[in-house]
């Protein structure tokens, strides 16, 4: 087992964030880029055309949909100079190429007089006679030193590693720097192999895996572009599409120079006439580039890649990816109940214990567990709602991952809680699948018992431990055939089957380990400044949500959706920069609901940003919960999972181009650390005053007849009982 463990860490050398190892993790993936540079050099007939050398340091970053080598050679090629139209084969750095030489800033912007003079002066001389191939790759390799430090020149292999970093951390959520690094020197500077490697770790399904036509891909590679400092970034994608759309054919030209010699003239005339012929989408083999760098992959050392097995390093990752996936599944189960029933009733119950850990699959635990809890531990007071708290929902989120976590722990002792992770993660989150799958792999496993239901509990602060427990291992497994049948019925279920459900569930079948609710009496009692504090929070989550009823209403209205509302089901009031220091408000929400059909069917989920001020600008769309790359800074800063458009909303694409150029007071960095602390807030959540039950809420209680004797102190007061 010691053994199986330490190929699980992956390569001992690989960093996780730590300065020096990201410092030789740079210095590693820079190595294989020089080398990729030198292949492509030996390939590039320098002496027979002069413009070659100064487009190949101008534009011919390693990054794109080929190997690094072909990507060097196309990106290179597409930036030749032309004269009415055609290849100019003895033509120099004039004109359009010098002025995007590199130091020139993003899209030709001029640099610093100084740095610009010494570039010229080092520039002009390529003008006269081709660079030797030793004075291209010492400019690859070394660069020419600015005459101001604030004007720092990068050569086109460090541009080249900005480019790779900035697409796969602007591609792929949750992924840090350091990460990011870490894939790059398994796939040795090659952009597709390392997007496979982090599809593998994250088990992607089919539909999630890379496309080279979404639009997420569009817009990574043109942040990568611009981090790099490419020569008309916007143009770059295009470029790069026609480079995938004739990669057959010109790999196989490129693959015969580096086995019989150096291309010739002509080859390079006919390579750079086929990346200008236009791409025929409806004959496209879009999966071509993909295929090519799996076969990459393949012939990657696997002592290198772990042995295909995901470091613990990346357990940051892994868990926000985790807590999307069960997101879906609340969204789900969320859809799956009736309007009426989710507004009244069931609101309370899932937030509180509607947990996705089980006997069964995540969606019917999540149903089964929030009916149970309402039937058994019903409320004092039925609180009909048109809105699901985000904190509490995000909160019994990660509560969940914390009760699978501990399950797998406690039924296989020997794993870590990040391989606890990558097991659930493999198995789709079906615990039994992934017990079997550990015990397939050599790890001593025990009987799913009664033991690791307390643990799971115990871990995610289920609000009745020892009723959960025993109502799923004595009640739940007489009634489980029944459930199963009444689910697979159908998809959406019906008032009548919830009442069915709640039947099998009930007290009388469940025997919870505590009396119920009529029987209990309050411990603690609020006191006059909490309860009114208590009254205050009440209002505000009323008037909050009127407010966000009144705007979907219009919204729905105003873009001719025949829809009613079905239910809010997450809200982010914090889009967008805030004017000032002290100005806490934010001038856009962006909220997720189901709607559905004046008659009630076809429910949707939509999407929605909101102004937060007096003016009623809005906008709204269905979404598809099905895409996993769509990034909005401001919601995965709050660690809020709101599903978005591909476009077209605060904290999109203008956010993240911002970002890169290093014009946004976000970064990815910063995103990470914001996401991960709000998805590991387990505790009492402000929202809790809602539900609040004085019967069982004693913590909660305290909480708030504290903070309410705080907020009415004096000073003086407050001195006082610090000092005592």
């Amino acid at each position: 087992m010691d053994g199986r463990r330490r190929r699980r860490g992956g390569s001992p050398g690989l960093s996780y964030g730590d300065s020096a190892g990201i410092a030789g993790n740079r210095s590693a993936i820079l190595c294989a880029i020089h080398g990729h540079y030198k292949e492509a050099l030996a390939a590039l007939p320098l002496e027979a055309m002069a413009a070659l050398a100064p487009c190949l340091v101008a534009a011919g970053v390693c990054f794109g949909f080929a190997d690094p080598v072909t990507n060097i050679i196309a990106n290179t090629l597409s930036f030749l100079p032309y004269n009415d139209g055609e290849l100019d084969p003895g033509g120099g750095a004039t004109g359009n190429t010098h002025c995007f030489l590199p130091g020139n800033g993003i899209n030709g912007e001029p640099e610093p007089r100084g740095a610009r003079k010494r570039k010229r002066g080092t520039m002009t001389k390529t003008m006269a006679a081709a660079m030797s191939r030793e004075e291209v790759l010492s400019e690859i390799v070394a660069g020419d030193a600015p005459s101001f430090p604030e004007a720092r020149i990068t050569t086109i292999a460090e541009r080249s590693l900005e480019g790779l970093i900035t697409f796969l951390t602007s591609y792929f959520c949750y992924l840090p720097g350091w990460d990011a690094l870490r894939y790059l020197c398994l796939a040795k500077a090659d952009l597709l192999v390392a997007v496979r490697l982090i599809e593998l770790d994250r088990c992607y399904r089919n539909k999630d895996e890379f496309c080279i036509n979404s639009y997420a891909t569009k817009t990574a590679l043109k942040y990568a572009a611009l981090s790099a400092r490419q020569p008309n970034a916007d143009g770059f994608h295009t470029s790069s599409l026609s480079l995938a759309y004739h990669l057959k054919s010109i790999i196989r030209t490129v693959l015969a120079d580096r086995s019989c010699g150096r291309l010739s003239v002509e080859e390079i005339q006919k390579l750079s006439r086929t990346l200008k012929k236009p791409c025929k989408h409806d004959k496209w083999d879009s999966h071509s580039p993909m295929l090519l760098a799996d076969e990459r992959l393949r012939n990657c050392n696997s002592s290198d890649t772990g042995g295909g097995k995901v470091p613990g390093g990346l357990t940051i990752s892994l868990r926000a990816v985790l807590i999307d996936r069960i997101h879906a599944r609340y969204l789900k189960a969320i859809s799956r109940l009736p309007t009426q029933d989710v507004r009244l009733r069931y609101h309370r119950s899932l937030v509180k214990a509607g947990y996705c850990y089980g006997p069964l699959d995540p969606v019917t635990n999540i149903i089964v567990n929030t009916i149970w809890y309402d039937t058994v531990f019903p409320p004092l007071e039925n609180l009909e709602v048109d809105m699901i708290c985000t904190s509490t929902l995000v909160r019994v989120e990660s509560r969940s991952l914390s009760g699978l976590i501990e399950l797998m722990l406690t039924c296989i002792p020997e794993i870590s809680k990040h391989e606890a992770m990558v097991y659930l993660l493999k198995n789709n989150m079906k615990v039994k699948k992934a017990i079997r799958m550990a015990s397939t792999d050599g790890c001593d496993t025990s009987d799913w018992d009664i033991s690791a239901y307390k643990a799971a509990a115990t871990a995610s602060f289920h609000p009745e431990p020892e009723a959960y427990v025993k109502f799923v291992m004595q009640s739940l497994p007489l009634a489980q055939s029944a459930i199963k049948s009444l689910l697979k019925a159908s998809d959406s279920l019906s008032s009548s089957e919830v009442l069915q459900l709640a039947s099998l569930l009930s007290p009388s079948n469940c025997n919870p380990a505590k009396p119920l609710q009529a029987t209990l009496e309050t411990s603690v009692e609020l006191s006059n400044d909490a309860l009114e504090m208590f009254v205050g929070y009440k209002e505000n989550f009323v008037g909050q949500q009127s407010f966000f009823r009144k705007r979907i209403e219009t919204a729905l209205k105003n873009k001719g959706f025949l829809y009613e509302l079905h239910v809010i089901c997450g809200v982010n009031e914090r889009v967008g920069s805030q004017k000032s220091f002290m100005d806490f408000e934010c001038p856009y929400s962006h909220v997720n609901f189901f709607a559905s059909l004046k008659d009630g069917s076809s429910l949707k989920l939509f999407f929605a940003e909101f102004s937060n001020g007096d003016d009623d600008r809005s906008f709204c769309c269905i979404v598809s919960n099905k895409s996993i790359h769509v990034r909005c800074c401001y919601c995965e800063y709050e660690g809020i999972r709101i599903v978005h458009p591909d476009e077209n909303y605060c904290g999109g694409d203008t956010d993240f181009n911002k970002m890169v150029c290093g014009e946004h007071d976000m970064s990815n960095e910063r995103i990470i650390g914001g996401g991960k602390l709000a998805i590991s807030k387990l505790g009492i959540c402000g929202e809790d005053y809602i539900y609040l039950d004085p019967t069982r809420d004693t913590k909660l209680i305290q909480g708030m007849n504290l903070s309410a004797s705080r907020a009415n102190a004096s000073w003086d007061g407050i001195m006082r009982t610090a000092q005592t």
